[in-house]
């Protein structure tokens, strides 16, 4: 069976990391582009680079990259367009893209009507009839949804969004991606990372492993540990940002005028050390909250951290209650008191803490190991091919 894993510029290691463990038991080709948006060195499926359209002017200026896509986009819907992608994947049995409305999905359905390659659509989106505010692209989007043969929604609320638009349910699968649960598991606090980050042994750490924007809810999560602190004043308590974005001078900015400077920590973190930050972490945060086109969508940091037997505070917002599920604090968005109160709650409730960590762990293990979801993921392939 020749599968061709087509992503765009979202290539990733998070993703193939179930992918990988399909090698030997199906024929994988992941295709590459030059502006893709995460590193692939250390991605083990074997990786084919294709000429995109958007590659020259985006790599002489990121800016004029964005203007040019979205003229692409407006004019014809061929952003992301790759050159010659259908005749790569004449020689596949099933191309396996993202998103109805991206246009090498719509490449990929060319390659089934002359060649017969089976479609295989993975959804994100959960917002119903997105992408559909220029006529080629929302043209292009329904010609995929009426012709793919399966799609892979990574949460119920994508496949929801997908029957809305109008795809037939007996062809939507809920399989989510699946996370190295080997890795990312209960381990003691990194003394190592505990020395680099100058914690002590009796400080109570929360963690938030994010990109630093608004939508992440950081500025929440900072007004709810300053309001932990007033609460709380005896206790050692630190919080952890992990991660990096167009927010992080500011919010040092913030941390340092509410005399938190001596408590919040911003560091990051490399990929291969990510298990670290969870490992750390007494209990960690995910903030999300809504912007304008924007929802959370299967969000990795939320099993990563429920592998690791850490307890989770997170917010109602999009697909997060059908990641965490019963297993987890979920506050509504914006509401930095609210989310204050499930803090202080789990500082205060260490037999709450444990039996979170225990139901997060067993939850990770059962939906979103990536042993099982690539079995699952092979059975899919295997019955398309019947």
């Amino acid at each position: 069976m020749n599968i061709g894993l087509i992503r765009g510029a979202y290539l990733s290691q998070f993703e193939m990391q179930t992918y990988e463990h399909l090698l030997g038991r199906a024929d994988l080709e992941a295709y590459h582009i030059k502006i893709n948006r995460f590193p692939t060195n250390i991605i083990k499926v074997p990786i084919r680079h294709v000429a995109c359209v958007d590659d020259p002017v985006t790599l002489v200026s990121p800016k004029l990259g964005f203007y040019f896509n979205l003229f692409l986009q407006a004019t014809n819907g061929l952003d992301y367009w790759h050159y010659g992608l259908e005749k790569i994947l004449a020689g596949r049995d099933i191309a396996h893209t993202m998103e109805t409305f991206n246009a090498f999905s719509w490449q990929a359905l060319q390659a089934k009507k002359k060649f017969g390659t089976k479609l295989v659509v993975t959804v994100w989106e959960n917002r119903p009839y997105a992408a559909e505010r220029f006529a080629a692209k929302r043209r292009m989007k329904y010609e995929v949804i009426a012709g793919a043969d399966l799609f892979l929604a990574m949460t119920p609320r994508s496949a929801r969004c997908l029957e809305l638009e109008g795809a037939p349910p007996e062809k939507i699968r809920v399989l989510p991606p699946g996370i190295n649960s080997e890795r990312f598991q209960p381990r003691a606090k990194p003394a190592d990372w505990q020395q680099k980050l100058g914690l002590k042994p009796d400080d109570f750490v929360f963690v938030s492993v994010a990109a630093l924007r608004w939508e992440k809810g950081v500025y929440d999560i900072l007004h709810a540990f300053k309001r932990l602190t007033l609460d709380r004043p005896g206790r050692a308590l630190k919080l952890i940002f992990a991660g990096s974005g167009p927010e992080a001078d500011r919010l040092k900015e913030l941390a340092a005028r509410s005399g938190l400077a001596a408590h919040v920590i911003f560091t990051r973190f490399p990929y291969d050390q990510m298990h670290a930050a969870y490992n750390l972490a007494d209990v960690f945060v995910l903030g999300s909250t809504a912007r304008p086109g924007w929802l959370e969508q299967f969000g990795y940091v939320l099993p990563e951290a429920m592998a690791s037997g850490t307890p989770v505070i997170s917010t109602l917002h999009g697909s997060i209650p059908e990641v965490v599920g019963d297993c987890g604090v979920l506050v509504p968005p914006s509401d930095f008191i609210a989310l204050a109160g499930a803090m202080q709650r789990l500082l205060d409730t260490p037999a709450e803490r444990e039996q979170l960590a225990r139901a997060g762990r067993a939850r990770a293990l059962a939906e979103f190991d990536s042993h099982k979801q690539a079995d699952r993921l092979l059975a899919e392939y295997e019955g398309l091919m019947k």
